[in-house]
């Protein structure tokens, strides 16, 4: 249930974020033409791609990152891989592309004994709790803490 808890909070803050980009666009328009406002009518088709679009780069982020998105740092969740490490960009990407591409499959940790999606299935990777925050790991970390042991 936590899972689909964390989906639900990305999903609003996506939505969240198509309608300020609506209310961006109107508002350029606006200022631009007042006499001639008039709300932007962009279409269903539109602002579909659009939420599409901000979902998966949204998640490809955030999973590429720290593993979590909002959603699941409010629920405590982590996705990782199989292996337990941390998804680079283009599994992240996947798994991103793949959850926006096909919600239905998230129900499928409803059945399934290890509680895997199929995103997860596909993509081997699995979402786990985790309440303790972590530092992303990497050059940048490494560099930073070389810098400050040689200002020592």
């Amino acid at each position: 249930m936590s899972r689909f808890v964390a989906d639900a909070i990305d999903l609003v803050l996506v939505l969240v974020a198509v309608g300020v980009a609506y209310l961006g666009v109107a508002a350029t328009d606006f200022l631009l033409a007042p006499r001639r406002f008039a709300w932007p009518s962009p279409g269903a088709l539109a602002i579909g791609i659009l939420g599409w679009g901000l979902l998966t780069v949204y998640l490809t982020v955030a999973w590429s990152g720290t593993g979590r998105s909002v959603g699941k740092q409010v629920m405590g969740l982590r996705v990782e891989r199989h292996d337990g490490g941390g998804l680079r960009l283009g599994h992240a990407f996947l798994r991103a592309l793949l959850c926006a591409a096909f919600p239905i499959g998230l129900f499928w940790s409803l059945f399934s004994r290890d509680s895997a999606s199929i995103q997860d299935l596909v993509v081997r990777t699995k979402v786990v709790y985790d309440w303790q925050p972590r530092v992303p790991t990497g050059p940048a970390t490494t560099v930073g803490a070389a810098a400050e042991s040689d200002s020592a």
